[in-house]
């Protein structure tokens, strides 16, 4: 019987969330295995000192998290990050641009409406949000915002068996249905115009879609609903670093969009999920500090 525990940092449960979805499939895994550990679904005080299978959603943001998170893994045999913001950071990653006192003084005093604010009694926080293989070793990445419940599946199922998951080889745009053709619109677009042709690629359409720079493995609904993807599934295999991958694919876009396309603008949409893991801020802005 497997040991499980289940948990969420940063005040995250989304995640959990997906995981909860497997409906039956869970059931069945839990059968032949024991939850020792899940504050969103059982009674546990206190984390215990042995754990098979740790899965681990959320992001570090305070010091508190940190203690948490290694408590865990020296417990620990194997252990996974479910969602974005446990494995690149996620959204709340976007944040880093400023220390986390400094933001959240600015947020507390600063703006327009609570310039005679008090700012909240929280856990010291860290620099930024980041995640959680910056403070312990991760065995495994379950990506996306949300996961996707066949990923979460794949995975304990795997594992539960007593072999090892493998990684997706290809990138969204290998998944997506819609038809390229090589041409390109000379305006960047934004998500809520529309879409002018319905089966064909969103990115020649002048959509700034993360296909060619995102894992796939997630059958890319996104695009097939006509929604540009988003990123959340984090870098490819075989680029690290998404924002500068997608770039790369854009370098012979820019030139046709060069009206309307401004990196500092569109900076959010590049990193949206893995800002905080990019090459970015590890290389050129001070390196990565949980600290």
């Amino acid at each position: 019987m497997v040991k499980l525990l289940l948990l969420g940092l940063s005040g995250d449960s989304g995640c959990q969330v997906a995981a909860v979805g497997l409906h039956d499939k869970l059931l069945k895994i839990l059968m032949g295995n024991e939850l020792v550990y899940a504050p969103t679904l059982i009674d546990v005080k206190e984390i215990p000192e042995k754990i098979d299978v740790a899965i681990i959603e959320g992001g570090l943001r305070t010091k508190h998290e940190v203690e948490v998170i290694k408590k865990i893994r020296a417990n620990s045999n194997i252990l996974i990050s479910l969602g974005s913001c446990a494995c690149f950071g996620g959204i709340p990653g976007l944040a880093n641009t400023e220390h986390g006192k400094v933001l959240l003084k600015k947020i507390y005093t600063e703006q327009k409406g609570t310039s005679v604010g008090v700012i909240p009694v929280v856990d010291e926080l860290l620099s930024g949000q980041f995640p959680i293989h910056t403070a312990v070793q991760v065995d495994y990445l379950i990506p996306g915002c949300p996961p996707e419940i066949n990923d979460i599946e794949y995975t304990l199922v795997t594992l539960l068996n007593g072999e090892k998951p493998t990684k997706c080889l290809t990138d969204v745009c290998e998944d997506c249905p819609r038809e390229r053709l090589g041409v390109y619109s000379n305006k960047l677009k934004r998500i809520f115009e529309e879409v002018s042709d319905p089966k064909r690629c969103l990115l020649e359409q002048g959509f700034l879609c993360m296909g060619p720079a995102t894992m796939g493995g997630c059958g890319a609904p996104c695009p097939a609903a006509g929604m540009p993807c988003d990123g959340c599934r984090g870098p490819t295999i075989k680029n690290s670093d998404q924002g500068l991958t997608m770039l790369d694919a854009l370098t012979s876009l820019i030139s046709e969009m060069k009206d309307n396309f401004d990196l500092t603008q569109h900076i959010g949409i590049l990193y949206r999920y893995t800002y905080p893991d990019s090459n970015l801020v590890k290389n050129f802005i001070g390196g990565q500090k949980n600290e």
